[in-house]
């Protein structure tokens, strides 16, 4: 009995589970979808199971019991149908960055061209504003042509400095004139007012017998700038190439500008020395006495009129006066006879001897230069007679008797 029983059991589990609910059956029809659909990078039988996997899952409850579970079977998890669609998603996302990556270069490389498209066309456009093609650094020589009432200036640069050769040999001052040039080459174009003009129109201008012409010399070869006059606004010139017919309008600063006197271009430097490295200072006076310095490793001692400590910051701030006096006008670029200037029975005299150096600077002052307001002068460097600001006579001559140091009272 108790075998009959467990016979009726087992077919009773029989009759639950049929055959065909038990072991799944492979259909071709199935593995040929699965090789169409979106699992057809699979082998044909795990297509299959995948969209049987799915079937079963869309099917409810059922469905999911007939799957048993398993993620493999539901397109989920670590399975071969779950993977697959990882994989094409992370495919997928990679292609769409590389995509917008390339786009932005493109842009960006875009950008980057008409931006220097834009840049060249910029710098070509203030290159044909300039009135000339090159920078002042590369001119090596001048020269301002004669006019009414002026000579004809000519400089050079050496490798010292610039030097003027014509109307007189002499120094030039080399910040001076580079800033000259600047103006001058760093010049603009306001406009072209003609192609070409008759002449009657160009003596209208300013173009005639007694016109300012600038010669600049470069690697180039040389340019004549001819200047016209000042229009009727006064604030602006015309001027002309030489061999060319074009007359443009300009500034007219710039014909200011190139109708430099000499004195302007002349090294103006009065003595050159330094101040820190005084070793010995006498200044002698007609109407006065003598005051003498001397500075022994950084201690300044008065030795006349009377002696004691002398106060080192008047004496640098008198020294540096001298330093950075100028020349304000040249007198008499060989004088002959130095009675007429005051300087043989000399007003005022400043002798400066400096450490390491044999030779001492000497500030020799005459009369006085009244429509210049001036004094006339000269030092023992040069022959030339000068004239220096009366300002600066005065600073030495009430300066010599403040240089005593004071003792402060507490």
């Amino acid at each position: 009995m108790g075998q009959g029983g467990g016979d009726r059991r087992l077919r009773f589990r029989q009759q639950q589970v049929p055959e065909n609910r038990r072991q799944p059956r492979f259909r071709p029809q199935r593995a040929e979808l699965a090789g169409r659909g979106a699992y057809s990078h699979l082998h044909p039988q795990e297509g299959a199971w995948a969209h049987a996997a799915h079937a079963h899952a869309s099917a409810g409850p059922g469905g999911l019991l007939a799957g048993g579970g398993d993620p493999a079977l539901l397109g989920v998890g670590p399975g071969p149908g779950g993977g697959g669609a990882q994989k094409a998603q992370r495919v997928s996302f990679f292609k769409k960055t590389l995509f917008w990556v390339i786009v932005l270069i493109a842009l960006a490389g875009g950008f980057f061209f008409f931006d220097e498209k834009q840049q060249t066309l910029k710098e070509a456009k203030e290159a044909d504003l300039k009135l000339l093609p090159h920078s002042a650094k590369e001119v090596s020589a001048f020269w301002i042509g004669a006019s009414e009432g002026r000579p004809r200036i000519e400089a050079k640069r050496l490798a010292e400095g610039w030097q003027i050769t014509q109307p007189l040999a002499a120094k030039g001052d080399d910040k001076a004139i580079d800033k000259f040039l600047g103006n001058v080459v760093g010049a603009r174009k306001d406009a072209v007012l003609f192609t070409a003009a008759e002449h009657g129109k160009l003596a209208e201008l300013g173009f005639g017998a007694n016109e300012l012409e600038m010669g600049i010399q470069s690697d180039g070869g040389e340019t004549v700038i001819v200047f016209g006059e000042k229009g009727p606004t006064l604030n602006v010139a015309y001027v002309m190439f030489k061999g060319r017919p074009e007359v443009y309008r300009v500034h007219s600063d710039l014909r200011k500008e190139a109708a430099k006197e000499l004195l302007a271009l002349r090294d103006k430097t009065l003595l050159e020395f330094d101040p820190v490295k005084m070793a010995r200072l006498e200044i002698l006076r007609r109407d006065g006495p003598k005051v003498v310095i001397e500075q022994d490793r950084g201690r300044w001692n008065m030795l006349a009129p009377v002696a004691g400590r002398a106060s080192m910051n008047k004496v640098l701030e008198l020294l540096y006066a001298i330093r950075n006096g100028e020349i304000k006008a040249f007198a008499d670029e060989d004088p002959s006879d130095l009675t007429p200037y005051g300087l043989a029975a000399p007003r005022l005299q400043v002798v400066i001897r400096q450490e390491q150096k044999d030779s001492p600077f000497i500030l020799t002052i005459g009369e006085r230069d009244r429509p210049r307001r001036g004094y006339f002068a000269r030092t023992n460097l040069m022959k030339k007679v000068f004239d220096v600001d009366e300002e600066l006579v005065n600073a030495i001559l009430l300066g010599a008797d403040q240089l005593a140091e004071t003792e402060t009272r507490k």
